[in-house]
């Protein structure tokens, strides 16, 4: 099988976190034996000029390699413009299109009429839409017409990077000996919808019965300078993929209460590095972990927060159930789902 990916994210030097879940989907497929090619942008910067001239360049990157490759199918991630783009691609390769549905795409519908229409025209031109929650699912269907089979699906967590450890080794590699201790760790950009203000109040209520409690927040954004005046938090500022699994294992807990996800990957990879893990009650990822191994939370409330980090702390480590729910969210196992899903498609099944 021939797969061509199309994809507006892509790690770069510059930004090595930038759609890294995509790179690594794009491996599984190659390790499952799929000749995989890559359409992509390897660059997040947006502007009046940048935006437009990137998703030509897109657009000009994915017609030519359909010529030149002669792919199968095409999977393309985020609806628009990567599925519009997707869409003109597979008429002129006469191929079948598979669009991915991340979680913004599906919101910038819900808020525009404009991007409605656009999301519209780029469902119309799929063979199926795969969505990486139910609840992703259900808005979309609210929003547009899928005439075409969606298919639930994430796109996996890397079991080799993210599995159990020892926390005191992976605090020496992360540089977290002599930190203050219960430890939390957040991975995730400093932007409202990450919630990191109010779980910088939460570890600050937590505080009045540890003393010593600390807070990492590993990303960047535009609320990083508030939070770095706080002296009970330390921002790691943009962590390279190789040293996310440190991070998360070096801590005591770790935490995802960001108000919307359209899943939560990261509270995954957390659980299947053997950590406890206090989740967002309201992301879809939240129903898929045990309470063995995580604590949902109400995201809007820094005390609902703080008990929860309380809860996680008696937590063990290494939670069967968690790692269990890790194995069936592994990205090798995602992308032989996505290529069953492919075959149907190729095959007229």
């Amino acid at each position: 099988m021939r797969l061509l990916v199309v994809t507006p994210m892509l790690p770069s030097s510059r930004s090595p976190q930038f759609g890294i879940f995509v790179a690594r989907q794009v491996a599984a497929l190659r390790r499952a034996g799929v000749d995989v090619r890559v359409a992509a942008i390897a660059d997040e910067r947006v502007g009046r000029l940048r935006t437009p001239a990137k998703y030509a360049a897109l657009a000009g990157r994915a017609l030519y390699r359909a010529a030149v490759d002669r792919p199968d199918a095409i999977v393309a991630h985020m609806l628009v413009p990567p599925g519009l783009i997707a869409a003109v691609t597979g008429r002129v390769a006469r191929c079948p299109v598979v669009l991915v549905a991340h979680g913004q795409d599906v919101t910038n519908a819900e808020r525009s009429p404009r991007l409605r229409d656009l999301t519209q025209r780029a469902v119309r031109g799929a063979a199926t839409v795969v969505c990486v929650s139910d609840d992703l699912a259900e808005r979309l269907r609210a929003v547009v017409d899928v005439a075409c089979p969606h298919v639930v699906l994430d796109v996996g967590i890397d079991r080799e990077a993210f599995r159990p450890g020892d926390r005191d080794e992976a605090a020496r590699r992360a540089g977290a000996e002599g930190v203050g201790r219960p430890l939390v760790v957040q991975v995730g950009n400093l932007i409202d919808r990450k919630n990191p203000e109010r779980l910088a109040e939460a570890v600050l209520l937590l505080r009045e019965r540890h003393p010593d409690a600390t807070l990492w927040l590993a990303g960047e954004g535009p609320r990083r300078r508030r939070l770095a005046s706080l002296p009970h938090v330390r921002l790691l500022g943009a962590v390279p993929p190789e040293r996310v699994a440190d991070v998360l294992r070096a801590a005591d807990v770790a935490a995802l209460v960001a108000l919307s996800e359209g899943y939560g990957l990261g509270a995954l990879e957390a659980v299947g590095c053997g950590v406890p893990t206090v989740v967002s009650a309201s992301i879809p990822v939240a129903s898929d972990l045990p309470e063995s191994a995580a604590v949902a939370v109400n995201p809007l409330s820094a005390q609902a927060i703080a008990d929860g980090i309380e809860r996680a702390l008696a937590l063990p480590r290494d939670d069967p159930a968690g790692q269990a729910a890790a194995d069936a969210h592994a990205v090798d196992a995602q992308a032989r789902r996505l290529i069953a899903i492919v075959d149907r498609l190729v095959g007229g099944g």
